[in-house]
């Protein structure tokens, strides 16, 4: 398996761990009963980090693709 391919996997794998790593923190700043945030803030915290969370994985997804296609896909 050449470095590319590992690479790719390496990068999908990172999609991932962001995707979970954004789970964990809903779970962590989530609405218990003996304090903390409202449920209504909690709602404002998850879509506004939903956009970078999801923008870091995405970009981390693209790179995938882009290093399964070979070299000649990579311009600069």
């Amino acid at each position: 398996m050449d470095l590319q391919k590992m690479a790719a996997l390496g990068a999908q794998a990172a999609a991932g761990g962001i995707v979970a790593a954004w789970f964990g923190f809903l779970y962590v700043i989530r609405p218990v009963p003996t304090g903390g945030i409202d449920h209504a803030l909690w709602q404002v915290a998850a879509y506004s980090t939903v956009v970078l969370f999801g923008l870091l994985a995405l970009v981390h997804l693209y790179f995938a693709a882009q290093l399964k296609r070979g070299a000649d896909s990579i311009r600069g």
